[in-house]
């Protein structure tokens, strides 16, 4: 009696529904690897929000963005209005209308400013994170010409012996040093807190007390104070002219308006900003019973300019971008390990499939941590050195020839190398991307033009054309 199996009939159907199961395996596989993908992306938020910390606590410390303001000269005055009092005329309670001075506060911007300064950076490091702080020091120099006729003011009492010259730093915590100011002729006053109502955004104060309507009032004055992460001046002066610099490498220019000429260099930057009044939102001068100085606060920060003190791109904000480019590696890799089963009769497990994809995953999270410790170039390399290691050496032992290994690794470190130049390209990572797919695509396309689909679902074919 012959005991042998009879061989096992593979019919055309069942083919194209084995073929179905894989195909739907890999896409169920490829959305099932967005989980450690989004794990990942969890752990770069966390260490994100650390380094935030850290940078918050250090900008606290030594002192937050700046934004210079001023000078300003503010005059007190009075005018006349109709005040009405409740009086009480032969035992009755009447209103009556009376003529009172009320007081009020004049504002007058230069009309020439100009900002001189040089500003030193340096990082400062909390733990494993760092930030950049600086120490500026600026010299403001130009000239008032007050005159109420000019600015629409009604005045029935100018008090120009209690003028004074406001002056603005948004982080008080980071001023080293104001010098006295320089005013007329050879007249100088130290600089106090302010007791005004423009104390929120003014909150230094000199009194003068040698103003005079109509007159030119030169004034200079040396500021030191050190910040973090950018620079900022407000243009308040009818032609504002600002010269600044430094040997920071990688400045970021901010703000309403950008230098009328730059240079930037390994050795530092210089920039020059012209700036007239016609383009900053707000006028020369304006009085506190008209205009709220939280508006006036609001315009005047609004229009300032400066410079943003930038590190080069950092290893979290490349793992992050990188990261969406993650379904890129899994579907390339995948789809070679596809063809492969279909033209070289090779056997590919989902498990193997699987294992594949973790180590790819595994590449974002190795760069990110290493990335805390060494320069990015060393970090990304390195991970993608271990993962297109782990990947071919593994693939190996199931794709049975070391030249399809060798197209796995090869293609998975060509890659790898193409998308570090993608994501150090930020001004044109949309099209190195899109170049990328399309020559992905059309790889794919010639490698699997003489397939005949149609053939791998009839028993005893060949899987691929005559080619």
């Amino acid at each position: 009696m012959d005991s042998s199996q009879p061989p096992v009939i593979v019919t055309p159907a069942q083919r194209s529904f084995a073929m179905f199961l894989k195909i739907g395996g890999i896409i169920l596989l490829l959305a099932l690897l967005h989980i450690p993908l989004a794990m990942t992306d969890g752990v770069l938020l966390e260490r994100q929000r650390y380094q935030l910390q850290a940078t918050e606590e250090i900008a606290g410390i030594w002192g937050r963005r700046q934004v210079v303001t001023g000078p300003v000269l503010a005059v007190p005055y009075a005018y006349r209005t109709n005040v009405i009092h409740s009086r009480v005329v032969n035992g009755r309670a009447v209103q009556v209308e009376e003529k009172e001075l009320v007081g009020a506060m004049a504002y007058f911007l230069p009309e020439v400013l100009a900002v001189n300064g040089s500003v030193e950076p340096e990082l400062r490091h909390r733990g494993i994170y760092d930030t950049v702080v600086y120490s500026a020091k600026l010299t403001l120099t130009g000239h008032f010409q007050p005159d109420f006729a000019t600015a629409g003011l009604e005045a029935d009492h100018m008090d120009w012996d209690k003028a004074r010259v406001l002056l603005g730093v948004s982080d008080l915590h980071g001023i080293r040093a104001v010098g006295p100011l320089k005013f007329g002729e050879g007249k100088e006053a130290a600089f106090e807190t302010a007791d005004s109502a423009a104390g929120m955004f003014l909150p230094l104060m000199a009194k003068t007390g040698g103003a005079a309507p109509g007159e030119k009032l030169a004034f200079s004055v040396e500021v030191t104070l050190q910040g973090s992460e950018r620079l900022e001046i407000a243009p308040v002066g009818k032609a504002t002219s600002a010269a600044l610099q430094s040997p920071w490498p990688d400045p970021s220019f901010t703000g309403a308006s950008l230098p009328l000429a730059r240079s930037v260099g390994a050795d530092g930057f210089k920039a020059d900003w012209q700036v007239s009044h016609f383009s900053r939102g707000f006028p020369q001068s304006w009085n506190s019973r008209l205009v709220k100085n939280e508006e006036m606060a609001g315009k005047i920060g609004a229009a300032s300019f400066g410079v943003r003190f930038a590190q080069p791109v950092d290893g979290y904000s490349m793992a992050g971008r990188a990261q969406k480019y993650g379904v890129l590696f899994f579907v390339l890799v995948f789809t070679v390990f596809f063809l492969f089963e279909i033209t070289a009769a090779l056997r590919i497990h989902p498990l193997q499939y699987a294992l594949v994809g973790v180590a790819l995953c595994l590449f974002f999270l190795g760069f990110l941590a290493l990335s805390e410790f060494w320069p990015t170039g060393w970090a990304y390399a390195t991970a993608a050195a271990g993962c297109t290691a782990l990947v071919s050496l593994y693939a190996l032992s199931f794709l049975q020839t070391g030249w399809r290994t060798l197209v796995i690794g090869g293609g998975l470190g060509a890659t790898y190398g193409y998308l570090y130049f993608v994501l150090k390209s930020q001004d044109y990572a949309l099209m190195a991307g899109t170049a990328a797919l399309f020559a992905a695509l059309a790889l794919l396309m010639f490698f699997t033009r003489r397939i005949n689909w149609y053939e791998l679902d009839a028993p005893g074919t060949p899987n691929a054309g005559n080619g």
